[in-house]
């Protein structure tokens, strides 16, 4: 099985002996790369798609380069499952990949984040900005909706904004995290990729915005009504997806405590570098106290970020 870290190790191998890199390039390399992985690695690396290494520094070419893989692996995936996808070159008010079904365009957008984030889930009006959907919209003309794809380990609880957002029919925006469009794939063979349209008849889907506080949150409407649109399509019933969910997720908390674990094992060695520097005095308190507090002192921002991701994603 593929390694959870394929992605990342994609960005450090780029970036070994070098402090720039062509963005573009090796995004159309990966997505070149992607087309051809076996179907159980391929769909393995949807189900665990979309963390960015919290070892990247905020706003790095590391994770830039990282963020553009993501949008590769999602225009790989409208590709497989038999859809005309490419990933946008151009971006300032474009959406990172576009998609087209039966002459008509999707807009998507391919969201990533940290495990290590402070906290649970994005703010509602940073994760989806209709307005911004609207304007790639009206670019291609003939587009009847937005996707938003993202981690399900940054979800919303029972009521959000989100769920009003994504049940709007002005701006039909549908949001799938990443183990959704594993299921999609796994199943590809059992519907035609037109079908797929079914997730954006807001007319039926949703006649109605969905309310913020409703009995029972809003959260479970939308999905009650979006898995009811992907059993349709899959021809598959609701014992199916529910099995495929709860083995995804399974996959991708394993994959967060393999993360888990690496910086661990990272602290553990900066612990033991310390350790050896330390043990060279030769004032035993001395060097009792240095050693507890180089400790703390480098391996803080590791303790920090195990610390959210286990309260937050497991």
């Amino acid at each position: 099985m593929i390694n959870y870290a394929y992605l990342q190790l994609k960005v450090d191998e780029a970036f070994a002996g070098n402090k720039t890199v062509n963005h573009e390039l090796l995004a159309n390399r990966l997505h070149s790369e992607l087309g051809s992985l076996p179907d159980d690695d391929f769909e393995h690396l949807l189900t665990t798609a979309g963390f960015i290494p919290d070892v990247y520094e905020n706003d790095s070419s590391e994770e830039t380069l990282f963020t553009k893989f993501i949008e590769a692996l999602v225009c790989t995936w409208a590709n497989r499952i038999g859809l005309d996808a490419s990933m946008v070159k151009t971006k300032g008010s474009r959406e990172d990949v576009t998609i087209e079904v039966d002459d008509k365009i999707i807009v998507c957008d391919a969201k990533s984040f940290r495990l290590g984030r402070s906290q649970k889930a994005p703010n509602a009006k940073d994760f989806l900005k209709l307005e911004d959907v609207r304007k790639w919209m009206e670019y291609h003309g003939n587009a009847i909706g937005g996707l938003v794809t993202y981690p399900c380990k940054h979800e919303w609880t029972t009521s959000s904004d989100i769920y009003q957002y994504c049940s709007t029919k002005e701006v039909p925006t549908v949001m799938l995290p990443y183990k959704i469009l594993a299921f999609l794939f796994h199943y590809r063979n059992q519907y035609k990729p037109t079908d797929l349209l079914r997730l954006w008849d807001y007319g039926e889907l949703f006649p109605e915005k969905l309310l913020k506080r409703m009995k029972g949150g809003n959260k479970s409407v939308y999905w009650a009504a979006i898995n009811r649109a992907l059993l349709e399509i899959t021809h598959q019933s609701q014992e199916t997806l529910q099995e495929f969910i709860v083995n995804a997720d399974a996959t991708i908390d394993k994959t967060v405590i393999d993360r888990i674990e690496a910086m661990q094992k990272e602290v553990k060695a900066i612990e033991d570098r310390v350790r050896a520097r330390i043990e060279e005095l030769a004032d035993e308190d001395v060097r009792s106290e240095l050693i507890k507090y180089m400790s703390d002192n480098e391996t803080a921002s590791y303790r920090t970020l195990i610390q959210r991701i286990k309260c937050f994603r497991l």
